[in-house]
């Protein structure tokens, strides 16, 4: 291999394993992202399920303007109840730990990055010897087929935290409503 070849190799590596540490940190992000929001849907959760304790034997069924916010908080709290079993089913899809789906079966030299077939090495210098004997087209190899999990890792976390995104404003604006409808009907009803 010419010293060009060689240089053009350690730039295709050198491009590969920034993107890899570039969707390293989308991953670390959408995580971090995940758990804050994982907190505000407990919050809410836990605020809300007190105040029903307390609303729902205050519901009245009789006159119409009873019947009216009745309705409106027991619609608002299922939409809610409902908003928050996805949301917390979504959120869960974040924070759910992957594990490589690209090359089941390692190869010898071939997967020498994902700490699963790292750790089949029987000792740091098994796994040494291995990478000393890896070719510049080897070591491209297996930083591109990490680039490739990461990639799909990166996909299933952000398409999961999207559509978290969308449970959680459904789930949010039942909150407000049924709060604000339950601590009226508290004040009505006395």
């Amino acid at each position: 291999m010419s010293d060009a070849e060689r240089e053009l190799m350690a730039d295709r590596v050198g491009y590969a394993w920034k993107t890899f540490e570039d969707q390293q940190a989308i991953i670390r992000a959408a995580d971090l992202k995940a758990g804050y929001l994982l907190t505000f849907l407990l919050f809410f959760g836990a605020s809300t399920i007190p105040l029903g304790k307390e609303v729902m034997p205050a519901l009245r069924w009789v006159s119409a303007g009873e019947i009216a916010a009745s309705g409106l908080y027991a619609a608002s709290y299922l939409v809610f109840a409902l908003g928050f079993v996805r949301a917390l089913y979504l959120i869960s899809h974040v924070l759910t730990p992957r594990i490589a789906r690209h090359h089941a079966r390692p190869v010898d030299g071939r997967e020498l990055l994902y700490y699963e077939h790292v750790a089949r090495y029987e000792s740091s210098a098994a796994y040494f010897e291995a990478m000393a004997k890896v070719s510049p087209e080897e070591m491209l190899r297996n930083v591109t087929d990490q680039v490739y999990e990461l990639a799909m890792i990166c996909k299933a976390k952000v398409d999961s935290l999207r559509a978290f995104s969308q449970a959680f404003k459904i789930t949010l604006v039942a909150w407000f409503i049924s709060t604000g409808v339950g601590f009226w009907i508290m004040i009505w009803m006395k």
